[in-house]
């Protein structure tokens, strides 16, 4: 004859079974069990992954990006590209549909300035786009280009440079001009994308340099790291990449 447990002991069972199936299911790494307190109510068990601590830091900031923002940019006009920028913080940016414009907060026109277009590319490949844009990026033939760099980003492929404007180029700003940027060409979802990056300012404006170096050196398309030259004015520096 089958014994009949009293209702307090089936809830002991119960809970029993409750703590074991608990333990099992803990030693996974997944915990939460809930359990009906309806006599022969039934036994629902809520698994979650547990989560770990946060990991510890692996990233190492370029010290000369102290003065700088990183600036998450997202343009809706037809170009999809996330692009990740430092950008002075003393500089005041506003964006567009398809830009992103920054100056120093107290400048005037002639001033440094920094300039980010995103297009669709209408080129065959990444390379040919940038390669479309080496072409014809400077007009005046008195420009000079003292360093420069080209190579892949992932599934992309970059052009970036330093350069001495001529007096005739548009950005020219009535004074002896630099400019430092990059071009980057980038496939996503089967079109290429052209994003550039220019920086322009007085060419003795050395605190000026010095953040638009370090600004184009550490840029990031799609989370792929663009690569920078030896710029002329740090000889000692380098950074990596394709060569």
């Amino acid at each position: 004859m089958t014994r009949r447990l009293s209702p307090q002991q089936r809830r002991w069972t119960v809970a029993a079974a409750s703590a074991a199936v608990m333990l099992i299911v803990s030693g996974c790494g997944l915990v939460g069990v809930r359990v009906s307190d309806e006599a022969g109510g039934p036994l629902r068990i809520g698994a979650q992954p547990t989560m770990g601590p946060e990991p510890d830091p692996t990233e190492t900031l370029d010290p000369a990006l102290a003065d700088h923002t990183l600036q998450n940019v997202r343009f809706t006009d037809g170009c999809p590209a996330r692009v990740s920028i430092h950008v002075p913080t003393d500089w005041t940016g506003n964006a567009s549909a398809s830009s992103f414009n920054a100056r120093p907060s107290d400048s005037g026109l002639d001033d440094a300035r920094l300039s980010v277009y995103c297009s669709e590319a209408y080129s065959g490949s990444a390379s040919e786009s940038v390669a479309s844009m080496q072409s014809y990026q400077f007009t005046d033939s008195a420009t000079t280009i003292s360093a420069e760099r080209t190579g892949q980003a992932g599934p992309g492929y970059f052009w970036t440079y330093e350069a001495e404007l001529g007096p005739e180029e548009a950005f020219y700003i009535d004074e002896p001009t630099s400019a430092v940027g990059s071009v980057v060409g980038y496939p996503i979802a089967g079109k290429v994308y052209q994003i550039q990056f220019n920086y322009y300012f007085a060419s003795d404006d050395a605190d000026a340099r010095a953040l638009a170096t370090a600004s184009i050196a550490n840029l990031a398309v799609e989370g792929s790291e663009i690569g920078a030259p030896q710029w002329s004015s740090s000889p000692g520096s380098s950074t990596p990449g394709d060569g």
